[in-house]
């Protein structure tokens, strides 16, 4: 389970942010998602006011606390 738990209150750009810290590249965290580059960038350019894909949200959630959970060396946030 991701958090938060509903992909509805999920922040686009907190999770754009996060995977610069992780210094993932667009098309990395797309595959680890199971999304298309397309998808990932779209949703990650949402505004706060603007609806996004539900299931994009929780794909890229799960797949950043996967990647936290043992992040890359690309990291450039120590935690």
């Amino acid at each position: 389970m991701t958090f938060p738990a509903d992909p509805a209150q999920r922040q686009p750009k907190g999770d754009h942010n996060r995977r610069l810290a992780l210094g993932l590249e667009p098309e990395a965290l797309a595959a680890e998602a199971g999304i298309s580059v397309e998808d990932l960038r779209k949703y990650e350019r949402t505004g706060p006011d603007e609806d996004f894909d539900l299931d994009v949200a929780q794909r890229v959630g799960a797949a950043l606390e996967r990647i936290e959970a043992n992040p890359p060396p690309t990291q450039s946030v120590i935690t």
